[in-house]
């Protein structure tokens, strides 16, 4: 079982304030590169550290130059906005995607918007640019699914622009957005408004406390519409909630994998023979429904009038359109102190609520006055005295939440380790039938290949939930402890990939070798390793050496000896919590 109390990080110090109990340089320096590139300091750099404390800023500076920074901002997207969620049915590869792997299907929709991300965050553009950005970024399956201008011959993620009428809007006029954030039955786009208003203001409609005396029956569409504009109680919320609401209705309610289906097996044609109308109007025809797919129509900007709904409006503004809203959004001061609240939150792992007010106002003060600079804003969040705390100076004093230790999350804990042993936890899931005309599911969805599949990043087939992820549709909160799920995870992960490094650092020659170079001298090469993967340094004959030459000694070959103290070293609190 995992270790759940801190570790002895060595010597801890008061903060300059008097309130935080703080770690010392090296678990300082641990504690960020974690937390902004998901991969633990080198030893040389925590021995750079070690000599002089002063040298963290610079190197936090050539952390948030790492790309490693650019996924570490795909992955607090990702949560925020419950984005990857491969349990739910993916787009069928038929038509011009037929024969394309759902795992590429998948990661061609998903990652969309996440990729804006990673190109504002790793390319320090103010952050404003994640609701007024025109650009879009696309793969080969984006572009096709969606028909955008794309270099096939350049390959890989590109730049390129919607080409519908849509407004652009950064995420706000991403497919995959309003793919996830639907509108189904008389939702009316609230569930669309209610996730900007959340995601980049902070100030979410459904954490309002409102009662309804009496009760309405909200199976019925029309008393719904009428309450919403005369009963006090709902007026409260509706009267900002509906008029954002109502910059939505371009966007299709819903793209679901059957609809795709059936509009491709009906040819991609509504047949208007014989008096047929269609069921929801003429911008829901099967054309819409195939690749490239009609996600948003202008012609439905004022269904919000067929139901005598509230006009657009952002909080009682004007905007034409979305791009006006996202534009309103970027000078609303909300949005400052909510990208403050999104960061503290992810790299804390914290709830944005709880950020404590003196360290959200200093940090929105700094993300100002630097233009928006999110590399400016999560330097300043790391290097903050709250971010290094590991306690209260005062232990009766009120509880922060910032002060504890983190526990790593799926993805930094296989980032770390595949940086140590080079292994990624991957399997290839599909049947032997997966691709067979015969199969029923084959011929209405097209390949039900996967292909190969990253255990730690997937729900469908991985351990992404298990281990305290989320999985963006029923799991939409992390885990912050260790529960008995994460650790038998982690455990599994740890001794794989001992598996796999010690076989091919035994097969290869010394100075090849990535974590075993020193084999030949067990001694020797344990102090290495306490150096290369816990960041410490200790004494051939101390007790951690001796410790790990006992363990070594239960083996009955040297292979095995190694496999065992490595699969025990990457499961060390030192590794799993910072």
């Amino acid at each position: 079982m995992v270790q759940t109390e801190p570790v002895d990080s060595g010597p801890i110090t008061v903060s300059d304030e008097g309130i935080y109990r703080v770690l010392d340089p090296v678990d300082r320096a641990i504690r960020i590169s974690m937390s902004v590139r998901g991969v633990r300091p080198t030893a040389a750099e925590l021995d750079t550290v070690r000599s002089d404390p002063d040298a963290l800023e610079p190197l936090v500076d050539q952390w948030l130059d790492d790309p490693a920074f650019g996924l570490t901002a795909r992955d607090m997207w990702a949560e925020i906005l419950q984005l990857r969620n491969d349990t739910f049915n993916q787009l069928p590869a038929l038509g011009l995607l037929q024969g394309e792997q759902l795992q590429d299907l998948y990661l061609g929709t998903v990652e969309e918007p996440l990729a804006l991300v990673e190109h504002v965050y790793a390319g320090d553009l103010p952050l404003t640019e994640l609701v007024t950005s025109d650009l879009v970024f696309a793969n080969h399956v984006t572009a096709t699914m969606y028909g955008l201008d794309y270099d096939e011959s350049q390959g890989g993620w590109q730049q390129t622009h919607w080409a519908d009428a849509r407004p652009p809007a950064g995420l706000l006029s991403s497919a995959q957005v309003f793919r996830r954030w639907e509108s189904d039955g008389s939702n009316f786009n609230r569930g669309r408004a209610n996730m900007l208003a959340d995601v980049f203001l902070c100030e979410a409609f459904s954490e309002r406390d409102i009662v309804v005396e009496g009760g309405i029956d909200i199976a019925d569409e029309q008393q719904v519409a009428f309450a919403v504009r005369t009963n006090e109680a709902c007026v409260s919320c509706h009267q900002a909630l509906d008029p954002l609401g109502a910059y939505f209705w371009g966007y299709k309610k819903l793209i679901h994998r059957n609809y795709v289906a059936d509009s491709i097996s009906y040819g991609c044609e509504f047949d208007w023979s014989n008096g047929n109308e269609p069921e929801f109007g003429t911008s829901y025809l099967p054309e819409d429904f195939c690749y490239p797919l009609r996600q948003y129509g202008p012609e439905d900007e004022d269904a919000w009038r067929d139901w005598d709904l509230r006009p657009p409006g952002f909080y009682g503004m004007d905007a034409r359109d979305l791009t006006d809203v996202g534009q309103l959004v970027a000078d609303d001061p909300r949005f400052a102190t909510c990208m403050v609240r999104q960061a503290v939150g992810y790299l804390a792992q914290v709830e944005k609520h709880e950020v404590p007010r003196p360290l959200l106002d200093e940090l929105t003060d700094a993300l100002i006055a630097s233009d928006f600079s999110p590399k400016a804003l999560v330097k300043a969040l790391v290097l903050s005295d709250a971010f290094a705390a590991n306690g209260l100076a005062d232990p009766t004093a009120e509880t922060d939440p910032l002060a504890r230790m983190r526990v790593a999350r799926p993805e930094q804990y296989a980032r770390s380790v595949e940086a140590l042993t080079g292994f990624r936890w991957t399997a290839d899931p599909d049947l032997l039938n997966c691709n067979d005309p015969g199969n029923d599911d084959v011929q209405r969805f097209g390949t039900q290949c996967w292909g190969q599949v990253d255990l730690s990043d997937s729900d469908v087939f991985g351990y992404r939930a298990m281990a305290g992820g989320i999985d963006g549709k029923v799991v939409t909160r992390p885990t912050r402890t260790f529960t008995p799920t994460r650790s038998l995870v982690y455990a599994q992960l740890a001794a794989n990939a001992a598996g796999y490094v010690v076989e091919r650092d035994l097969a290869a020659a010394p100075d090849a070798r990535r974590l075993l170079s020193l084999a030949d001298d067990p001694t020797a090469q344990l102090v290495a390793l306490h150096g290369d993967i816990l960041g410490e340094n200790v004494e051939p004959t101390g007790p951690e050496v001796a410790a790990d030459l006992a363990l070594f000694d239960v083996a009955s070959t040297d292979a095995e000896g190694w496999k065992l103290v490595l699969t025990a070293m990457l499961q060390d609190p030192r590794l799993l919590m910072f």
